[in-house]
């Protein structure tokens, strides 16, 4: 599969928007944490700027994650099962078992709902 520069930009700006904001950050705290120019870090976010690795280092660094967390787009491009399972095993780690069964539960109906739409 081909992606090209400026759809990379993009997902990688979605992706530091997304971390930021659930961090509760704003713009201008996560570019003094990653000691960048607020502006700058706005056009990283749109996709406006292709940022070096550095610069990511950087915006990883002020977000508290690791730059491999930041650079995965692999699940905004194309998610595999093995990509979504990953992402409900992680999703049901903090759960009970009885919470998580609870969960299963409601995916289950999804799914057969889904099956018999189609």
């Amino acid at each position: 599969m081909s992606i090209d520069r400026e759809k990379i930009s993009y997902l990688i700006g979605q992706r530091i928007h997304a971390f930021r904001t659930e961090r509760k950050l704003s713009q201008e705290a996560l570019a003094l944490a990653s000691e960048l120019h607020p502006a700058y870090l706005g056009r990283v976010e749109r996709g406006e700027k292709c940022p070096t690795v550095e610069t990511l280092y950087k915006i990883s660094q002020g977000l508290k994650i690791p730059l491999s967390q930041l650079l995965d787009i692999s699940s905004e491009i194309k998610p595999t099962s093995t990509e979504a399972m990953h992402r409900i095993e992680t999703a049901l780690l903090p759960l009970s078992e009885e919470e998580a069964v609870q969960i299963a539960e409601i995916v289950e109906k999804v799914a057969a709902f889904k099956y018999e739409k189609l």
